[in-house]
């Protein structure tokens, strides 16, 4: 499996463990945005950015991450072992 493919696998799991949760999760894929929205009862509570150890949070997206924070949006990273 493709790092790529892998990656898409952890933020499944992640997303249906939210969802469990009574979340709603919206999956965004644009470059360097979080991974995912998690929303309840309609509005946003947080983004969630998937990653493994082996795949740290690069630079730029540790940058978007800020910019997001700074509106207001909290980022939070979800490590997920492989």
């Amino acid at each position: 499996m493709s790092s790529q493919e892998i990656g898409k696998e952890n933020e499944r799991k992640v997303a249906e463990d939210y969802r469990k949760k009574g979340y709603q999760v919206l999956n965004v894929n644009e470059e360097g945005f979080p991974d995912l929205i998690i929303l309840k009862n309609g509005k946003i509570e947080f983004l969630i950015e998937v990653k493994t150890p082996k795949h740290p949070v690069h630079k730029p997206q540790r940058e978007y991450h800020k910019q997001l924070e700074a509106i207001g949006l909290p980022v939070k990273i979800e490590i997920v072992e492989a």
